[in-house]
């Protein structure tokens, strides 16, 4: 550690050496075209989702008012300090015990099926998702990603543990992943449409209320699955158990300690608790994922960060050239309108901060594997193996962006 201050002074000399040739920079010329902003719908369109948006404020948001509140989904504290009302009308806390960003009321299926008795044209919407996950260019973006886990998780996974349950599956494109690779997939999922899509496509998915005819997993996999659930203890402890000894439990979350969720808070696309169904009311980070899993008797024995920030959204947000979901909810189509200097300094510097971001785990999703507290030896071979991959997996693409010199 003796070198930080040599490093730190070289970092101060070349912000100067960029301030420099950014001044000197020609802006006189037309700025390159810098295309529309693209917000993270997930897999709705996006007229689908400024509709029901619209809907929700009209129809919707007066039902949340009634609602019971909950406790914190990590630590189970109810003490908290108010946030902010999202853009769709939810409102977000933050918990004084471990920090958990949530929404302190239940949202469950019983708030949208008033909210859809009121509003047929919104439960119209939410039919025609289910049909939108199953479109190809969709679908393989999602394979390609569950592709990505299995890689990393592969290497750490006993041989013989090849079986995978995954809670919250959708229509079970991580299912289609992990038959492909040779394990033996079961998925597990509470919306009626979800199942009946995974089934006929002749994959194992069931309610959670129907019973599987596995009882151990070598790996149980919440991918995007606990910012939607009002009860996550529960739901781990119920899976829990299901766990081989020497499995793995495989998490990922919107990261509450994320750039542009510091930055941008109630504006931000995917704070939001759901306008079509229950979304992100949990927001969790990785000391709040520790006291959840502590619970139920699992300990982190690995941690990353996933997905860069979006540069010019922040960058545009942060100069003041749109409102982020503001505007997106009104359809408004969102240009960055960003300088010249701007474009220039994302440009440059943008690859490395977005890796810095992972190291820092300040990037929009946090992954999270976790293991059965067992032989503090065995614990800390995994984790020394998944630092080891994760290390050389930043330094490689550190040397492929920026070329030691």
């Amino acid at each position: 550690m003796e070198d930080l201050p040599q490093i730190a002074s070289d970092i101060a000399r070349q912000f100067a050496r960029l301030s420099r040739s950014l001044a000197r920079a020609d802006a006189s010329g037309a700025l390159p075209a810098q295309g529309v902003l693209q917000p993270p719908f997930g897999n709705l369109e996006l007229s689908d989702w400024v509709r029901a948006m619209h809907l929700w404020r009209e129809h919707g948001a007066a039902f949340i008012r009634d609602q019971p509140a909950r406790a914190c989904p990590a630590c189970g504290q109810t003490d908290h300090r108010f946030l902010f009302y999202s853009f769709d009308s939810y409102p977000y806390v933050d918990c004084l015990g471990c920090g958990t960003w949530y929404v302190p009321l239940v949202v469950d299926d019983q708030l949208f099926e008033r909210y859809y008795a009121a509003c047929p044209e919104a439960r119209e919407i939410v039919e025609r998702l289910a049909g939108q996950r199953l479109d190809e260019s969709k679908a393989q973006a999602d394979r390609t990603r569950m592709s990505v886990y299995f890689s990393e998780i592969e290497p750490i996974v006993p041989a013989g543990r090849r079986d995978l349950l995954d809670v919250g599956c959708g229509v079970g494109h991580s299912l289609e992943v992990a038959e492909s690779r040779g394990w033996r997939a079961y998925g597990i999922d509470s919306s009626e449409s979800l199942i009946r899509a995974g089934r006929a496509r002749g994959l194992t998915v069931v309610h959670p209320d129907e019973r599987l005819d596995r009882d151990e997993f070598g790996l149980i996999s919440l991918w995007e699955t606990l910012e939607h659930l009002n009860d996550p203890f529960t739901v781990l402890s119920g899976v829990v158990p299901r766990l081989h000894d020497d499995g793995l439990v495989s998490i990922t979350v919107p990261n509450a300690f994320a750039i542009e969720a510091r930055i941008m808070r109630q504006d931000l696309a995917w704070i939001n608790g759901g306008a079509i169904g229950t979304v992100h009311i949990n927001l969790f980070h990785k000391s709040s994922l520790e006291r959840l899993l502590s619970r139920v008797g699992l300990e982190i024995v690995g941690v990353d960060g996933e997905f860069g920030f979006n540069a010019r959204e922040l960058a545009s947000y942060f100069l003041g050239g749109h409102r982020g979901a503001w505007d997106y909810a009104r359809g408004v189509r969102v240009e960055p309108k960003l300088s010249e200097e701007t474009i220039c300094f994302l440009n440059w510097v943008g690859p490395a901060w977005s890796i810095l971001a992972r190291q820092l785990l300040v990037t929009p999703i946090i992954k999270v594997l976790a293991a059965k507290r067992r032989d503090a030896i065995a614990l800390a071979s995994i984790r020394a193996k998944y630092a080891r991959a994760r290390r050389d997996e930043m330094i490689a693409e550190l040397d492929r962006v920026y070329p030691p010199e």
